[in-house]
């Protein structure tokens, strides 16, 4: 008699059970778009229409966390310290890479550094 009492919830309740289980469905997709992730609409797919598979939501998941990018080096050319256009145009390509994505905050902070010293 319990178990039949279990399953006559409100609609509140059932409410309230979706808003806690549905963030926790999306992890995934919200690590993939707060990393920039450049495959993040391909994770909200795999989340979206295989998460409630285990595989599929811990496949999303390991997707969103792995690298995004390449690990593409940039050289920057520093021979002539005085040349502001140039110094100009390289700022200009970096903010560039760093919009696409190409590059973490942390890359951008570190190149721009090394450019404007």
């Amino acid at each position: 008699m319990k178990f039949l009492t279990l399953l006559s919830l409100s609609w509140q309740h059932i409410l309230i059970i979706l808003l806690i289980i549905t963030p926790i469905y999306f992890i995934p997709t919200f690590i993939a778009y707060s990393r920039k992730h450049s495959n993040a609409g391909s994770i909200f797919a795999l989340n979206f229409f295989l998460g409630w598979a285990l595989i599929g939501w811990v496949g999303a998941l390991i997707w969103a966390l792995s690298n995004r990018s390449n690990n593409q080096q940039i050289i920057v050319n520093s021979n002539n310290p005085h040349n502001y256009n140039s110094n100009i145009d390289q700022l200009a390509k970096l903010k560039e890479l760093h919009d696409k994505g190409v590059l973490t905050d942390e890359e951008f902070t570190d190149q721009k550094n090394k450019l404007l010293s």
